[in-house]
């Protein structure tokens, strides 16, 4: 796949990326271009630690690169898009509210060094299997609302498993570490099994 992105599509502040500019928006809405590459570092060769808030919100992405300098992906970065897979790099800690909220998403590779899922951050998409990383502590609201998991392994690391985290998916069991300090009653669906290791 050849890399047609050039740092004058995207908006940088700092270590952030913010956003696209108009030639970059027209690159995905006039000419179609949909597998984004995000560049590594900004213009001032500052390594890309941040994907802002909304950066890429509606903007039709079918396939997205995210760099291994990212460490946190902001609140619906990638919402309302068409993502069928994602990488998430070992740099990122921090995964925001509605990151990739409403996309068609059925593979995500997690972040080994991943601390936490903000609310809503995959809902409405369809995961059928997951593998949460044992650095994970926070599952938080809905973070994985209405997806197609049957299944889930909950990582000793997890601290909190917030309402609806898992709620509107298929899954009939699930075992709950003791480290998991809060599991809110309404976490999984009032028929899962619930097991207390």
């Amino acid at each position: 796949m050849t890399n047609v992105w050039e740092y004058d599509d995207f908006i940088f502040k700092g270590d952030e990326l913010k956003g696209m500019t108009k030639k970059g928006k027209d690159k995905v809405k006039v000419e179609g271009y949909t597998d984004m590459i995000i560049p590594a570092t900004t213009p001032d060769g500052l390594p890309v630690k941040r994907i802002g808030e909304n950066a890429f919100y509606r903007r039709k992405l079918t396939t997205v690169v995210i760099p291994e300098t990212v460490e946190s992906i902001g609140y619906d970065a990638f919402g309302v898009c068409s993502l069928v897979e994602v990488v998430i790099p070992d740099s990122v800690k921090k995964i925001e509210g509605f990151a990739f909220y409403r996309n068609k998403l059925e593979k995500v590779k997690f972040s080994n060094s991943l601390v936490s899922i903000a609310p809503s951050a995959f809902a409405l998409n369809n995961l059928a299997e997951i593998n949460l990383p044992e650095t994970l502590e926070l599952i938080d609201t809905s973070a994985f609302y209405k997806n197609d998991l049957e299944e889930v392994k909950i990582p000793k690391s997890v601290k909190k498993i917030n309402m609806y985290a898992f709620n509107k998916n298929n899954i009939f069991e699930v075992e709950i570490p003791s480290s998991v300090e809060f599991l809110h009653e309404r976490a999984f669906e009032p028929t899962t099994i619930i097991k207390r290791d």
